[in-house]
């Protein structure tokens, strides 16, 4: 695609075309893009709360639209990579709304640094099965070399800040609902906080994002709305259920969950990294988007502490479930148990055929997806990513043997997983 499709051009500055101009690319691209991001006086990027304003430039490399220089802001983001490691996730604010080698247009972006998945996949893979199944408002993903501060920072995925908007998760602007199932944003572990909340019927720890800045009226409609969708799946009163939650996003986030082994969602009652959202006060809760994928895949949580310098565990649970052999009397689960948002739902015939109808038809080709967008990943990402391992000195394994278990993990992960989903019990209880 030429240049002039995608940018206007001055002297000085490289801003984007109306919207309306831009061509659009889809979820599959592939390459490694440049991002220098400078700070004003070059002042070092060291809070999660602070913005740093910095000046943005994004360069396609020739494989996404080229280039684009913006003014903007940058923090730090994350909770354990933040915390425990030295290369930083971060989080963009442009000042004004722009695409990004290609996605739609938005004024806030991520940077994931991806420090213990030596693959760079993970999160990758997770948003390949929801944009293959549909699940609404799927984030896509773009690789770059990021050099903040002329330091180069090694290879980083940009994606989509979960947030509400036209272009990220398209709810009302007055009566929509995004909300965060999350311990890290809940009122324990952010109990300064005035969003969260410990909902009423299963005790999950719940975080407003959406409407952003709540007062105390709001946080309690949520929670009251969000009672409700509780009650009916606590009694599993099908017919409530149907009418308040869309079931097939349901599904479709259980199914990615457990193919990717996510240790997250394993954690009664309360989960990290959850979202669900609901248009308006009339429409159906819509489960999603899907986020935060290095904790499944294997993943040995026991060396989660004190891993600088030496690479984390990875593929060694193939067979370990998050919901478990018979989730709805919470048997078989790899830490104990998830949610009851979750189990409870087994407890119903109706929603379990239709669980297993979905994976029966869909799961050959997901696997042949994932693997395909792999292959394709790899080649573009291969010698960012062993030089992003001699950056942060990473010891103790290749990016290629990662790959490779990585995508042995998925088959034998997808093989099992066709043998527990067609014998999980049909029945009521």
């Amino acid at each position: 695609m030429a240049l002039s499709a995608f940018v206007s051009c001055s002297k000085d500055r490289i801003t984007p075309l109306p919207e309306s101009e831009i061509e659009k690319y889809d979820y599959y691209q592939y390459g490694v893009g440049r991002l220098e991001i400078t700070t004003d006086n070059q002042t070092p990027v060291s809070s999660k709360e602070n913005y740093v304003a910095c000046e943005v430039n994004l360069k396609g490399n020739g494989f996404f639209p080229d280039h684009l220089y913006l003014r903007g802001k940058i923090r730090g983001r994350g909770n354990s990579t933040w915390a425990w490691y030295p290369k930083k996730p971060y989080r963009i604010k442009l000042d004004q709304s722009s695409p990004m080698m290609g996605m739609e247009k938005g004024k806030d972006w991520v940077l994931l640094a991806d420090f213990r998945d030596i693959t760079h996949l993970m999160n990758n893979v997770a948003f390949t099965l929801a944009h293959e199944l549909e699940l609404p408002h799927a984030n896509h993903s773009r690789y770059v070399n990021l050099i903040l501060n002329e330091q180069d920072m090694g290879l980083y995925m940009l994606t989509e800040q979960i947030e509400e908007g036209k272009r990220r998760v398209n709810v009302d602007a007055t009566r929509g609902i995004l909300l965060a199932l999350d311990l890290n944003d809940g009122p324990g572990e952010s109990p300064q906080a005035t969003d969260n909340f410990w909902s009423s019927g299963f005790q999950m720890a719940c975080a407003v994002k959406f409407p952003r800045d709540p007062d105390a009226a709001t946080v309690q409609r949520v929670k009251s709305a969000f009672a409700e969708l509780e009650d009916v799946i606590n009694r599993r009163d099908w017919d409530g259920i149907q009418s308040l939650l869309d079931v097939d996003t349901m599904i479709k986030y259980i199914l990615i969950q457990e193919i990717i082994g996510n240790g997250e969602v394993d954690n009664n009652p309360s989960m990290r990294s959850g979202y669900i959202h609901r248009y308006d006060d009339k429409s159906k809760w819509v489960m999603g988007p899907m986020w935060d994928a290095d904790a499944g895949f294997g993943y040995d949580g026991s060396d989660m502490f004190n891993r600088q310098g030496r690479c984390h565990t990875y593929f060694i649970h193939n067979e370990a479930l998050v919901f478990g052999t018979e989730p709805y009397r919470h048997i078989g689960a790899m830490n104990g148990t998830a949610s009851d948002l979750f189990c409870k739902l087994w407890g119903i015939p109706a929603f379990v055929y239709r669980l297993q109808k979905l994976w029966n038809e869909r799961h050959e080709a997901l696997l042949s997806a994932v693997l395909e967008q792999i292959k394709q990943s790899e080649n573009a990402i291969m010698y960012k990513a062993a030089a992003d391992i001699k950056i942060w000195n990473i010891q103790g394994f290749t990016h290629t043997g990662g790959v490779n278990g990585l995508k042995t993990y998925l088959r034998n992960r997808f093989s099992y997983l066709d043998g527990i989903i067609k014998a999980y019990p049909v029945k009521a209880y």
